[in-house]
């Protein structure tokens, strides 16, 4: 695998997520977007994601602080007053442990902002896919199937099914493949791939509880790993939670099985709205 710098390596890790999801966003349909007030703006090279119509920390996010620059107080809290302003509550910002400058989390914790788990960003080159052996039959998929994809990847990630039509705009999209895994007729894995450049940035990986440990997650990434490769991809990254003895995480196995490699444990500092 090529060398990177540690700021390349920052880059590479942090936009190739944040450009994805600013361009999923891009595509949910607007009587959606209105009715929960999706939005995804930038502050500077900042990627700031936003769904107060449902405030959920997951989906209002800072991304990409102080990396192409140096952050300052004054462009945190103009991501903060941004997300504030659209009506979220609960936030959080990803913070790379490669940005600066090194006083980052004590802004964020004087600001409200909580050190919770971490999430671990991983990355691969341009390596041949994995041979991965699995009962299920690994299909691309176009529009025609843009609902299916939502059943499955809403009820493995245990979301409602009101964020349908955020899983179903950006299927067939430019920059997009959408993958299902079918055991017979029947749709049980679900995964994406999005390509920018020389980038595959890889996400929505899910598995009905069902069908897990059949190989299915294993076999998708292969699948968009080799697509990527047709495509002229040079890395591929993604994310998840971190793995700890007390909380397991099969999908980081998968991720090492497929050929990532550990780039860093990025912090999650997050905001949450006072009880009730």
């Amino acid at each position: 695998m090529q060398s990177l710098s540690s700021q390349e390596l920052a880059d590479l890790n942090e936009f190739s997520e944040a450009d994805a999801n600013a361009n999923f966003y891009q595509y949910t349909p607007a009587d959606f977007a209105r009715e929960y007030r999706l939005e995804a703006r930038r502050v500077g090279n900042v990627w700031v994601t936003m769904l107060p119509g449902m405030d959920w920390t997951f989906f209002n996010r800072i991304v990409g602080l102080g990396i192409r620059e140096t952050a300052t107080e004054t462009m945190l809290d103009d991501c903060i007053a941004l997300i504030q302003q659209a009506g979220c509550q609960n936030y959080m910002a990803q913070v790379s442990p490669l940005a600066q400058p090194a006083e980052l989390p004590v802004w964020l914790e004087r600001r409200g902002l909580i050190h919770r788990r971490n999430w671990a960003k991983v990355y691969r080159g341009d390596e041949p896919a994995p041979l991965v052996q699995t009962s299920l039959r690994v299909e691309s998929i176009g529009s025609e199937s843009a609902a299916a994809f939502a059943r499955v990847a809403l009820s493995a990630f245990e979301m409602p099914a009101e964020l349908t039509p955020m899983l179903t705009g950006f299927i067939g999209k430019p920059g997009w493949i959408h993958y299902l895994g079918f055991d017979g007729n029947e749709p049980v894995s679900a995964a994406a791939l999005y390509v920018s450049g020389q980038v595959g940035w890889l996400g929505f990986g899910s598995t009905l509880a069902s069908h897990r440990g059949r190989g299915g997650q294993g076999a998708l990434f292969a699948r968009r790993i080799e697509d990527g490769l047709k495509l002229g991809c040079k890395w591929f990254v993604t994310e998840t939670g971190e793995d700890l003895p007390s909380q397991p995480n099969p999908s980081y196995h998968n991720m090492l099985r497929a050929g990532f490699k550990l780039a860093y444990l990025r912090p999650n500092y997050v905001h949450q709205s006072p009880p009730a």
